[in-house]
């Protein structure tokens, strides 16, 4: 019997944080033949991971399709690598802010079976309507959520993208990280995990901070990571903080997020899933590590939170994993709350509730049962 072909995709950081363990124990599994394909920026990612991705790109040398545009000859681009590959199963992962490879695949999968890797619960994107045929999420809440939003079938199958956390010496990785960047125990290191411009209120909210530090007693030191999709925007950001009085580090170029947040008493982003990240670290850290601040100081921003997660809060905050600063009056006094050794304790108390197990065995079978009844119904090639 001939091995179950699998295309893999991904097209953000988080897509190919999610697939990365999930590759390497494909990798080791014979009964699969696996090929991955990638767009910037999850390509270099994955190929960081080993994963030897196909670079998928348009001819005119754009990856996504912005909401609203012309997605003909993104799919015609899906398409053909579709028959290049003639995979029996498809599992993509998951983007927003317009329609990329993961997008495109779906609707044109052919009636092959499909698999999505969800990141942020109860998210999931389409070309009209062409979602995946399972989603593979974190717990029985992203399942519930997944399924009411979309009327897709979604499995709970654990955090991919935190599985090695549980080999991680988290305290030392902390220790190293604030060593390399010359900081003190009594020095406060503060965060900001910036996501793509175009996002409402974003912009807004990195200038509501930057006011709140520009107060804040403590004068931290202020680590800044900018989004993938926008680097451009780094020089103007350690700008905008060093104008404020605080000294900068711009960790952006670094490939693995965790070092940065390791070194943090306090992570600040608008709604990024690298918040989740901070909480995977602290579960397996014998000591609290610090907290989570929230900045969603606009009403357009909560919109946007509201109508890409289903949730009027982002994620893990009704878990106390985080606080949330909703006007930017409030950004100094949530700050400071957050730096407190009380809010510290209690998230991380919080983060040792999250589940930590992970299926990937149980995702290896899904796809072998799968693809060999794809393979059967579609008359592949042996």
């Amino acid at each position: 019997m001939r091995a179950v072909r699998v295309l893999l995709s991904a097209r953000d950081p988080a897509s190919a944080a999610q697939a990365r363990p999930l590759v390497e124990a494909i990798r080791a599994e014979p009964r699969i033949a696996l090929t991955v394909a990638a767009s910037d920026p999850a390509f270099e990612r994955l190929v960081d991971a080993g994963a030897e991705p196909i670079r998928f790109r348009l001819r005119d040398g754009s990856t996504h399709v912005p909401p609203g545009g012309n997605t003909a000859p993104l799919l015609a681009a899906a398409e053909g690598l579709l028959e290049r590959v003639d995979p029996d199963v498809l599992v993509v992962g998951i983007s927003s802010l317009g329609v990329g490879l993961d997008e495109a695949l779906l609707a044109r999968a052919g009636g092959r079976p499909t698999f999505a890797l969800q990141d942020y619960p109860g998210d999931a994107n389409a070309i009209e309507g062409a979602y995946a045929g399972t989603y593979l999420v974190r717990d029985e809440a992203a399942a519930r959520l997944t399924t009411a939003r979309f009327g897709v079938p979604a499995a709970p199958v654990g955090s991919l993208r935190h599985a090695a956390y549980a080999r991680l010496d988290v305290e030392r990785l902390r220790a190293d990280a604030r060593t390399r960047l010359g900081t003190g125990p009594a020095q406060p290191v503060v965060g900001f995990f910036a996501q793509p411009p175009d996002i409402p209120g974003h912009e807004a909210a990195f200038g509501d901070l930057v006011e709140a530090l520009r107060q804040h007693p403590s004068r931290p030191l202020v680590l800044v990571r900018e989004h993938p999709k926008s680097p451009e925007r780094r020089a103007q950001r350690v700008r905008a903080l060093r104008g404020a009085g605080v000294t900068v580090r711009d960790t952006s170029e670094d490939l693995s997020v965790e070092p940065s947040l390791a070194a943090c008493d306090v992570v600040t982003t608008c709604f990024s899933h690298c918040s989740m990240d901070y909480a995977f670290l602290s579960a397996w850290s014998a000591e609290p590590l610090g907290s989570v601040v929230f900045l969603l100081t606009s009403e357009e921003m909560r919109r946007f939170v509201r109508s890409q997660v289903g949730l009027p809060l982002p994620d893990g905050v009704e878990a106390g994993l985080g606080l949330v600063a909703e006007r930017p009056e409030n950004v100094a006094a949530t700050l400071s709350r957050a730096l407190g050794e009380a809010e510290r304790r209690a998230y991380h108390e919080a983060s040792r509730r999250l589940p930590r197990e992970c299926r990937l065995d149980t995702i290896i079978d899904t796809l072998l049962d799968s693809g060999r009844r794809g393979a059967r119904r579609t008359g592949a090639r042996a």
